[in-house]
């Protein structure tokens, strides 16, 4: 695993850090600009509206659908899980790491872990993803 921290907020002396741990295997679809992930940096909120609206609204209909809507589309939790997914990733690295690993042995081996770190220490992980996940919002 690689590690990597950046700092994501300071107030008051009290800050906040993202930490990401990355199997050596994925950094190869990491996005160059990842670590901006929920700093006052980030700036792909409008991207990842945009990939998530052409990966579900626009893939599927509401009516033939209704399962999918119910459990992905209108579910907030695996909305903001999908978001976090295309801040991270970038999409032609992904479609290149795709065309060259047709085969996967062991899927569950690829994960990329997200904590939010304090100055305090305290450590709170918020996703670990495996390349499943990241296939499936693609």
């Amino acid at each position: 695993m690689i590690r990597t921290t950046s700092l994501i907020s300071d107030e008051n002396g009290y800050k906040k850090y993202n930490l990401f741990e990355i199997q050596e295997d994925l950094i190869a679809i990491i996005a160059d600009d990842y670590l901006s992930y929920a700093s006052k940096d980030f700036k792909k909120e409008s991207y990842c509206e945009l990939m998530y609206k052409k990966n579900f609204y626009d893939k599927y209909d509401v009516e033939t659908y209704k399962e999918v809507y119910e459990k992905y589309i209108n579910n907030e939790k695996f909305k903001h899980k999908a978001k976090f997914i295309y801040s991270i990733i970038d999409y032609d690295k992904y479609v290149d790491f795709v065309e060259k690993n047709q085969t996967i042995e062991n899927p569950n081996e690829l994960i990329i872990s997200y904590s939010v770190v304090d100055s305090d220490g305290v450590k709170i992980n918020i996703y670990n993803i495996g390349i499943s996940d990241i296939a499936f919002v693609f």
